[in-house]
């Protein structure tokens, strides 16, 4: 069985490069596939695990609206597994509310709806979200069982209400920010669903040449090991 990760408009090239050789490190057949192969092959047959990386979210909407979510949520609900990240997370909420009040604001419904409520971003007003830069990244203190562990976070939502709807598990918060949720996990049907809106597939020793300060890339490499075991317990929720 495969697991697939989307490659297309919108994805970002790093959030690609780091979920990739993180499950790649894990899992002995990752592939990426693009929305004409999801839309219209019969990937689901041989396939344990979708993964939407970080990037922007309305690329994804726009190319897989209609047929292609109409897939991943059958797939799903047949008992796949899906791992939505940053921008996956967004998309595959029900409402998407995103720098509200500024130039690059979205406010929009999505259709897989996992998560059946809105996912909200970005979280640190003290560094403002920008496409294509690390201004707005941040080493976010999370808590995740009796750890605390700091995660890279660039422009990430929480789960607005998470704990009011049933099938939903708050797996980590962002204690930094208010012990808002970071990252879920969505029973539905009778496959399992993770979103998460910071980037725990992201390794600090690659984050120099990214242009990241290097006093925050020293905060990450604290909690690198506690970051393993994160991804091991996310992937042990995703039937891997």
């Amino acid at each position: 069985m495969k697991v697939l990760i989307y490659a297309d408009e919108g994805v970002s090239s790093f959030s690609l490069q780091e979920t990739l050789k993180t499950f790649r490190m894990r899992y002995a057949n990752v592939e990426t596939i693009d929305h004409k192969i999801l839309c219209n092959s019969d990937w689901e047959k041989e396939t344990s695990l979708l993964i939407i990386p970080g990037g922007r979210d309305i690329p994804y909407d726009r190319k897989l609206k209609g047929k292609g979510t109409a897939k991943i949520r059958k797939f799903v609900e047949e008992g796949g597994s899906f791992l939505g990240i940053c921008a996956g997370a967004y998309f595959a909420s029900a409402e998407v509310i995103f720098e509200k009040g500024t130039p690059i604001e979205v406010h929009e419904k999505r259709e897989l709806s996992f998560f059946p409520g809105a996912a909200v971003g970005a979280l640190y007003p003290h560094s403002p979200f920008v496409y294509e830069s690390e201004k707005g990244s941040h080493a976010s203190s999370v808590t995740f069982k009796e750890d605390e562990l700091s995660l890279y976070y660039n422009g990430g939502c929480t789960f607005k209400d998470a704990e009011k709807y049933p099938g939903i598990t708050i797996l980590a918060r962002f204690h930094d920010a208010g012990d808002q949720p970071a990252i879920i996990h969505c029973k539905v049907g009778k496959g399992s669903t993770i979103l998460s809106g910071v980037h725990f597939e992201v390794s600090p020793k690659n984050l120099k040449k990214e242009g990241c300060e290097q006093q925050m890339i020293d905060q990450l490499k604290i909690s690198d090991q506690k970051r393993d075991r994160l991804i091991a317990f996310l992937m042990s929720l995703l039937n891997l």
